[in-house]
């Protein structure tokens, strides 16, 4: 087979596999499910900007129950909010054991008199719990913010659906998406020391993102809607000319320099995808360039220092 036939055959294969992959993962809908405390679950509600919807839902404010776990598990995220004074009382550890046991991403919302609590330490140490599991504030002050994020971190395949019906929530999925494809991606080029074997491997990724991103937006996921968003991943292709720049720049240290501009590029690429899908536009193609140009001008500057 011709070197082009072989490499349009598999361009073509992994478009296919991003999107079959993403659609799999956009059926995947399962709701943020809220309980306990009234208070807290206020206030996420209304950072969501949401009502009780398919999307999100009030379980139970009031103290779980034993059998409230397995409805529990078919949240992507269940989300309690509880309260610890100086230490940690017998009915919140029990709603804690509760959350603990449920199969799905959890955030436990703890409001407390003072920070840091040995009541949130011991929270942590509730079977089935995490620290990372844990949203410690000070009473009064809820983090809005900090929970929304936290939130886009825990939903996994099920934040795409739900930033397509919570614009409020949408901006802390994408961005969610964009850093980890980009993290990803970096990973890859720092593994791979072939020149040009990651290639394959990092535009898939980056289709995957591209796709997850229109799926933030609600759009259809299909092959002929990928080819049609190719015109925005294929903005991103310039970044292989200013890599070979940089590498030969920094020929001993190339490997460490790839792996960072793998992450750039894909983060560029990431944010350009999202002003498409916000405006009907594509990104400025020459504004995409300058942001990869100012990351190699910026790798250059600290590999001289």
């Amino acid at each position: 087979m011709p070197k082009a036939a072989g490499a349009a055959l598999g361009s073509a294969r992994s478009m296919y596999d991003a999107v079959k992959d993403v659609a799999a993962r956009s059926n995947g809908r399962k709701p943020l499910m809220l309980c306990g405390r009234k208070e807290p679950l206020d206030a996420l509600m209304a950072a969501l900007g949401a009502e009780p919807s398919p999307a999100v839902q009030l379980f139970a404010v009031r103290r779980l129950a034993t059998g409230d776990a397995e409805r529990l598990s078919q949240a992507s995220v269940a989300v309690y909010g509880g309260e610890v004074v100086s230490g940690l009382d017998d009915q919140t550890r029990a709603d804690l054991k509760v959350l603990g046991v449920s199969d799905a991403a959890k955030l436990g919302m703890l409001e407390a008199l003072d920070l840091p609590s040995p009541a949130v330490a011991e929270a942590g140490r509730v079977r089935g719990l995490e620290p990372a599991d844990l949203m410690p504030y000070r009473r009064g002050r809820f983090p809005a913010k900090r929970a929304m994020e936290r939130l886009a971190e825990h939903v996994g395949p099920s934040g795409p659906w739900l930033a397509s019906q919570l614009p409020e929530f949408r901006p802390y999925v994408v961005e969610t998406v964009i850093e980890q494809a980009s993290r990803r991606n970096a990973k890859t080029a720092l593994i791979i020391f072939v020149p040009g074997a990651d290639m394959p491997v990092l535009t898939a990724m980056q289709m995957r993102m591209v796709l997850s991103l229109a799926a933030c937006y609600g759009e259809k996921i299909s092959p002929d809607r990928a080819v049609e968003l190719l015109t925005v991943l294929g903005a991103g292709f310039g970044f292989r000319t200013i890599a070979r720049e940089m590498l030969d720049f920094v020929p001993v240290a190339g490997w460490a320099a790839k792996s960072a501009f793998a992450y750039s590029a894909t983060k560029a690429l990431g944010r350009a995808a999202d002003e498409y899908f916000q405006h009907g536009a594509i990104a400025d193609v020459s504004r995409l360039r300058a942001l990869l140009e100012g990351a190699r001008v910026e790798f250059q500057e600290r590999m001289k220092r």
